[in-house]
C-alpha cells in the first residue's frame, strides 16, 4: 500500500504469512517504507521473516517510461529476489491499478507467483498505454486470486482478458470467531458507525454528509460517527461539518482498537462505498451482529440479503443512499434482529479462518512433488 503505512488489504497476505512461518516455511516480504513500521510487520520480522523495506516516492510517468525503456526501472525488484531467491512469489495488490512491475521482474527471473487483488473499482480505468503490460502480469500469474467476483469480473473487463487460473478467498476479520457485543443501550438516538479509512474516492464519506444535509435527517434521532484513519480527506470532512452545520449528527470518533468495543455503542454499520474488494468492517460488523447498510460493491450482495440481514444501495450516489437509509430507518426497530440474522449468514457463508485457507492455497498452487518446505516472498 502506497497512501498508508497499513489497511484492510494488508491483513491476509501478513496473517497468511505467519501462519506458513508458524509452518516451517522461510518468508521474506517487500513493503512500503513509512517512519515508523507498522507492528504487523514487526511481529512478522520478530517471528523469524525477513524484511526488505522500499522507497514510497514515486517518479511521473514520463520519466518512468524512458527509464524503463533504457531499462533502468523494468527489473527494480531483481536485486530483492536475487537475494531471497524464493521458490514462489505472492504479490499483493491494495488496487487494481497497482503498479505490476513485480511481475516483470519475477518472469525475467523464472520465479513462479500468484497474485492476490483485494479492491477493484469501475471508476479507476488503467492507462490505455499499460494495459499490455497488466495483462501479462495477470495472464502468466500461477493463480489470481481475487476477493469477490465483482472484483474479478472489473479487472477482467478493464483489461479484455478471461482469466481462467483463478479463484475467490476469503479475508481475515479483528474480531473474535464467537464475537456477540451487548447491544447499545441508547434509547433517545440511534447511532450508526461508519468504520473505514476517511477516503472520499472509495469509501465516500462525502455522501453522508450530502445526504445528513437534507432537511429531514436534520430532524430525526440519527447520528454516524465515522472512524478510520485519515487517508487524505479528514480536513476536507471536519470543514464540511462545521459549514453545514452538521456537528451534532456526524462525528469523527478516530481510530479504534477495540472492534468489539465500538460496535457496543451502534446500531448498525453505514458503509457508501464507492469501490471495495470484501470489507473487513463490513464482516465485522456482520459478527458483531449489526446490520449493514451499503453499497452493492465487491463482495456485499454475496453476503447480505436485503431487506432481511441488512440494506443495500445500487450504487453510491446521493440519491441512492439517502433511499437505502430512508428504508432502513422505517425499520429500525428491526434492526437487531436483522443484526443476528446477518451474524447467522456471514458464520455460513464466510471462512472463520481465511489466513489459514489461504496459506493452503499458496502451498497447493506452489507445491512441486519433491519440496516440502518452501521459501515464499510477500
Amino acid at each position: 500500500m502506497g497512501g498508508l503505512p497499513w489497511g484492510g488489504s494488508e491483513e491476509l497476505w501478513c496473517r497468511a504469512a505467519e501462519v506458513l512461518l508458524e509452518r516451517g516455511h522461510v518468508v521474506a516480504f517487500n513493503s512500503v517504507k513509512w517512519p515508523s513500521t507498522a507492528p504487523s510487520l514487526q511481529r512478522l520480522v520478530s517471528r523469524g521473516a525477513s524484511a526488505q523495506f522500499r522507497s514510497r516516492r514515486r517518479m511521473g510517468r514520463s520519466l518512468r517510461q524512458t527509464l524503463e525503456k533504457l531499462r533502468i526501472t523494468r527489473l527494480k525488484y531483481v536485486p530483492w529476489l536475487k537475494k531471497s531467491r524464493p521458490d514462489f512469489v505472492v504479490i499483493s495488490f491494495s488496487c487494481h491499478t497497482d503498479d505490476p512491475q513485480i511481475a516483470n521482474s519475477c518472469r525475467a527471473l523464472g520465479v513462479p507467483y500468484a497474485i492476490v487483488l483485494q479492491a477493484a473499482g469501475p471508476h479507476n480505468w488503467i492507462d490505455p498505454r499499460s494495459v499490455e503490460e497488466y495483462r501479462s502480469a495477470y495472464a502468466h500469474a500461477a493463480q489470481c486470486f481475487f476477493v469477490s467476483s465483482d472484483n474479478r469480473e472489473i479487472l477482467e473487463s478493464n483489461l479484455a482478458i478471461d482469466l481462467p487460473r483463478s479463484e475467490i478467498v476469503d479475508n481475515p476479520f479483528t474480531v473474535r470467531v464467537d464475537a456477540e457485543p451487548k447491544w447499545p443501550s441508547s434509547t433517545t438516538h440511534w447511532k450508526l458507525a461508519c468504520v473505514a479509512r476517511i477516503h472520499f474516492i472509495t469509501k465516500s464519506q462525502d455522501l453522508i454528509v450530502r445526504v445528513l444535509r437534507m432537511p429531514k435527517w436534520r430532524s430525526r434521532p440519527l447520528q454516524v460517527a465515522l472512524w478510520g484513519s485519515d487517508n487524505g480527506n479528514l480536513n476536507q470532512l471536519r470543514q464540511s461539518l462545521d459549514i453545514y452545520g452538521l456537528n451534532r449528527q456526524i462525528a469523527y470518533g478516530g481510530v479504534s482498537n477495540d472492534i468489539e468495543q465500538l460496535w457496543s455503542e451502534y446500531h448498525a454499520l453505514l458503509l457508501p462505498s464507492r469501490a471495495e474488494g470484501n470489507s473487513l468492517s463490513l464482516i465485522e460488523a456482520m459478527m458483531c451482529g449489526r446490520a449493514p447498510i451499503t453499497t452493492k460493491v465487491g463482495r456485499a450482495d454475496e453476503l447480505i440479503d436485503d431487506n432481511e440481514n441488512g440494506f443495500l444501495a445500487p450504487a453510491a450516489t446521493a440519491e441512492l443512499i439517502d433511499e437505502v437509509l430512508e428504508r432502513a430507518w422505517q425499520r429500525r426497530n428491526d434492526w437487531r434482529a436483522m443484526g443476528q440474522r446477518a451474524a447467522q449468514a456471514i458464520r455460513a457463508r464466510h471462512s472463520q479462518r481465511p489466513a489459514e485457507d489461504f496459506a493452503d492455497r499458496i502451498l497447493a498452487v506452489s507445491s512441486g512433488p519433491s519440496v516440502s518446505k518452501k521459501k515464499l516472498a510477500a
